[in-house]
């Protein structure tokens, strides 16, 4: 026995030992209570594994539900994502036509000072024109009663025709501008106005 190596002599001790458990009639009560706990043991098991078939059914479920609700708020986000797009599309046009709108008000802003402009010039103008026309009116009706004089339109361009009509008499007078000044046919004409009036 000193020769075996040390695992057989752990086996043959095992052995021996199991040989006087049989002799001794212990065998038959630890196969029964070995069997009674194998029972017990296949009882757990099948427990367990009705308890996990239960728990994968139900994970399985839930997965499902899970899986249904994010396919449904993935619905909801593509719908939602869509109005979103429609929404900012129309916000893009609406500011495109903020924009036209504005550099159209912009333009007729200026059109309208351009024509607020020009009428203020034309009414300025007029004033002054109106202001000249009443100033020539006054000075002709002033020279008329100072001096009156008819003009006669009808001669040559180049003729100063015309009839002053004095205190006393009418005095007719024609001159050639070719031949004359502007200064001696304005002091001739001031010469007939009488110095009493």
């Amino acid at each position: 026995m000193g020769s075996l190596s040390e695992p057989m002599q752990e086996l043959e001790k095992m052995i021996q030992e199991l040989l006087k458990m049989i002799s001794a009639g212990k065998v038959g009560k630890i196969l029964r209570r070995n069997l009674e706990k194998q029972e017990q043991m296949i009882d757990k098991l099948l427990q367990t594994k009705k308890t996990a078939m239960q728990l994968v059914q139900e994970l399985m479920s839930t997965e499902e539900q899970v899986a249904q609700k994010l396919s449904d708020r993935d619905e909801e986000l593509k719908v939602s994502l869509q109005k979103l797009q429609k929404i900012e599309d129309s916000l893009l046009l609406a500011r495109e036509k903020g924009s036209k709108l504005k550099i159209s008000t912009e333009e007729l802003r200026k059109e309208l000072e351009a024509v607020r402009e020009e009428i203020e010039q034309r009414e300025k103008k007029e004033a002054e024109e109106t202001d000249a026309s009443m100033s020539a009116i006054h000075l002709s009706q002033l020279y008329y009663q100072i001096c009156p004089i008819d003009w006669d339109y009808s001669c040559e361009p180049t003729l100063i025709k015309g009839t002053h009509y004095g205190p006393d008499i009418a005095q007719p007078f024609s001159f050639d501008s070719g031949q004359h000044s502007s200064c001696f046919v304005s002091d001739y004409l001031w010469s007939l106005v009488p110095a009493s009036w």
